[in-house]
């Protein structure tokens, strides 16, 4: 069975309780952030819940422990696209790169990285606009997570 993630794929909405990979990318992404060290174990319990609260907290969103759209804005990177200069840019190169593309990692979203980007998305069957956006950094790091 092959995934299809269309347009209107919403982000997953998680909660204590939730398992799977969507909440080890949530788990690596508070550690990141550099909310406590979690284990990156798929499992949304306590510990993780915890954490959620507390960036929710820090970031004046509903402090509920539940990872909906705000939360998941908020956790990943901002949107890029061409023009687009910095970390974040060569983290998505990185990335990129990592799934077999061959991008320079100079951190400049230029026409190399957009064509790149439109690549990775028309195989993810996403909208292919060229721009990362919540959805497409969502894929790109889920895929991460399960290689």
């Amino acid at each position: 069975m092959t995934l299809s993630i269309s347009s209107s794929f919403d982000l997953p909405v998680l909660r204590n309780g939730s398992k799977g990979s969507d909440v080890t990318l949530i788990q690596r992404l508070l550690n990141n952030a550099g909310y406590g060290s979690l284990v990156e174990d798929g499992i949304f319990g306590v510990s993780t819940d915890a954490a959620v609260k507390q960036f929710q907290k820090d970031r004046s969103l509903t402090v509920d422990g539940i990872v909906g759209s705000q939360t998941w804005g908020a956790l990943l990177p901002p949107t890029i696209g061409q023009g687009s200069r910095g970390d974040d840019v060569k983290r998505l190169q990185m990335i990129l790169n990592e799934m077999g593309y061959s991008l320079v990692g100079d951190g400049i979203f230029g026409s190399n990285t957009e064509a790149a980007v439109k690549g990775f998305q028309k195989n993810s069957r996403l909208e292919v606009d060229g721009i990362v956006g919540p959805l497409t950094w969502y894929v790109l790091m889920s895929n991460m997570i399960r290689d």
